[in-house]
This record gives structure tokens, sequence and C-alpha cells, in this order.
């Protein structure tokens, strides 16, 4: 295995580790920074070597007698570590948010001091001068030092971790206020759904009754079929009224009664057809959608021609639920699909499933019109 593909595992290791440790919005800020240094290499070596530079430049100035060499060595490993904690401060700001500032900060400081008496004192274990060749006036001064160091970066660190938490709670702040929203535009919707649901289409009820009135006074045999439609029809109108959620399958019977109501009323110049799989029957569809695009087909298509052909039609298109209703009337007049119904429809459909749900009208091929109905899939429980 080469070195290019070893770097890439270790790659992929690294970004698995931090997707498990930072939330989406953190992970993809460390995905663009990732992208940045991937643009800029050259840039950030520059910029990384000057800093370097200046650093050791204000470290020979403070102390005129360090060696260049070590006050380089020194600003480098000063600019990795703040560069380091910066970013570890900046995506792991979780640990320290909800802690008490002055606790947070007098840890910082004194680990600081502490390393920077150890530094002190390892560098002279190198040179060979021994621990008793520390004075306490060198102590104090490393200690005051690193006291210094520590307050700066505690300074940092808090200053960090109150704008990433900030952000997160503006974070937050909006989703919950577009989250309100949703419900409330739900709610609005389903106050709507309420108020259409409660209505039941009362002149086709009172339409319906006189008809039916006149074919028992006629003695017609069609009198029994439309009363036996009519019962249908109310069964699973009337539940609706009350439930906030449909299947396929109640929604299809409802539009069967509704249709087979109406071909009676027509002599017979109304056909039918509705194919709706078995399988699909029992998954979830908002009530009445279905048959304010049949009633849309009836009014706008069928009745001014007085006969016709409406089909209804469900389907599994991946994972999303399609229900196409399609008729071979007078076709589309104006610009279509500008009516009240099917803005309720369409405003039902973005309350409820936002961006992920479709209503379609359009011109079916020799006369007439479609109207599909595209939701996600829910499985039935």
């Amino acid at each position: 295995m080469g070195i290019r593909e070893r770097f890439r595992r270790w790659e992929a290791r690294g970004d698995a580790w931090a997707a498990k440790r930072l939330t989406p919005e953190e992970f993809a800020e460390a995905a663009e920074l990732d992208r940045l240094v991937r643009r800029h290499p050259g840039r950030l070596v520059a910029g990384y070597l000057a800093a370097t530079f200046v650093l050791a430049l204000l470290l020979v100035g403070i102390k005129p007698a360090l060696p260049k060499g070590e006050a380089l060595v020194l600003a480098n490993v000063l600019i990795a570590c703040l560069g380091f904690g910066l970013a570890g401060v900046w995506f792991g700001y979780r640990r320290h948010a909800g802690k008490p500032v002055w606790r947070t900060a007098l840890a910082i400081t004194a680990l600081a001091a502490a390393g920077a008496v150890t530094g002190a004192l390892l560098v002279r274990v190198v040179r060979g001068t021994g621990f008793e060749s520390v004075g306490v006036p060198e102590l104090v001064r490393f200690t005051s030092i690193g006291i210094l160091t520590g307050i700066v970066v505690a300074a940092f660190v808090m200053g960090a971790t109150w704008i990433r938490t900030r952000e997160a709670r503006a974070r937050e702040a909006a989703a919950a206020a577009q989250a309100e929203g949703e419900r409330l535009a739900k709610r609005m919707a389903e106050a709507e759904l309420k108020l259409l649901q409660a209505q039941v289409e009362p002149h086709f009820l009172f339409n319906t009754l006189a008809n039916l009135r006149w074919l028992v006074q006629q003695r017609s045999p069609d009198a029994l079929a439309m009363l036996d439609h009519l019962i249908d029809y109310l069964r699973t109108a009337l539940p609706e009224m009350r439930a906030e959620s449909s299947t396929v399958g109640r929604e299809a019977a409802l539009a069967r009664a509704y249709l087979e109501i109406l071909r009676i009323r027509m002599g017979g110049a109304l056909a039918v057809a509705i194919d709706v799989p078995a399988e699909l029957a029992p998954h979830a569809f908002p009530p009445l959608m279905l048959m304010t695009l049949v009633e849309n087909a009836v009014k706008h298509g069928i009745a001014p021609v007085g006969r016709g052909r409406i089909a209804i039609r469900a389907a599994r298109a991946g994972d999303r639920l399609r229900l196409e209703v399609e008729d071979d009337g007078r076709g589309l007049a104006g610009e279509p699909g500008t009516g009240v119904g099917l803005a309720n429809v369409r405003e039902r459909l973005a309350a409820l499933h936002g961006g992920r749900a479709s209503l379609v009208l359009s011109p079916r091929a020799g006369g007439g019109a479609t109207a599909v109905i595209e939701i996600p899939l829910v499985e039935p429980a």
C-alpha cells in the first residue's frame, strides 16, 4: 500500500471519528475548513511561517540573549499549539459550555504556569546545567510568564466558547421558530380541512335526495342502487369529519360512491374506472384531497360536456405515493390549477409535507385533463 493510499485511509478514519463527535453543522464547518486548506495550501503555509517569524522576533526582542534558533523553535511550537488549541475549542466548545467561567480559566492558567515551569526545567536539563542552577527569581519569572500566557489562552477559550454557544443557541431558536411556524401552518390547514369536511357538500346531498325521491316516484330500479351508494358515501364521509388522517382505500371508496351517484343522476352518461392496488389501500393519504380532484374534474371537465369518463389510479413511484385523476371532458380552460379547491390542496400539501409533495395539473392527450398528487410514501403501522 502506497503512502497516498495510507493517507486517504487515515483521513477516512479521521472523518468517521469527527462525524461521531460533532453535530452536523459543526461537521459541515470542519469540512469547509478542510476544503479551504486544500484550495489554498500555499497561502496557509506562508501565513504560518510569517506568524512564526514575527513571534520569534518578538521573543528575541523580549530576551536578546535567546538564541535565534531556539526562538524560531519556540515560536513554531507556540503557533502550532495555539492553532490546534483554537481548533479544538472551536469544534469542542460544548465541553466548556455551561461550566463556571472562573473554574475553566483557573484550570487553564494553572496548566499554563505548570507547563512554563516544566519547560524551563527541561531546557536546563537539555543544556546540562541541572535543576539546581534555577533560582527563585527565575522560577518566579517563568511562573509569571506561564500565568500571563494562561490568562491569554483562557480569554481565547472563553471567547470562542461564548461565540460558539451563542451561535448554537441562535440556530436552536431559529429551528424552534421554524418548527413552530410549520406547526401553526399545519394547524391552520387542519382547521380549513375541518371546515371543508363539515360542509359535506350540502347542495350535492340535497340534489341527490331530490333525485332519489324522483326515482322512487317513478319506481325506477336505479332508486335502490342510488340509495346504496348514498349510504356508502355517508358511511365513509361522516367519520372523516373528526379524523385528521385517512387512507388511500377510504378515499377511493368515498370517490367511488360519489361518482356512482353522479353516474345514476346523469343517466349512465358517466363512466367510472378506479384502479387502487390492494397493497396501497392501507397507506396514509390526506382526507378529501382526492375528492377535491374528482369534484374539480366533474365540475370543469365532465359537466360542461354532459358526459365522459373519469379514471382514478394509485401507484407507487419509488419512495413516493402517486394518485392520479383523469377525465376526458372539456379540458383545461384558461390558466390551469388556479381554482380555490386546488389552491387549498397545494397549501395543505405544503403544510403537511413541505417541498416533498406536489400537485400537477396538465392537459390529457386526446382531450380532458389529468391531475396528479405525489406525497412521501409512509408504510402503514
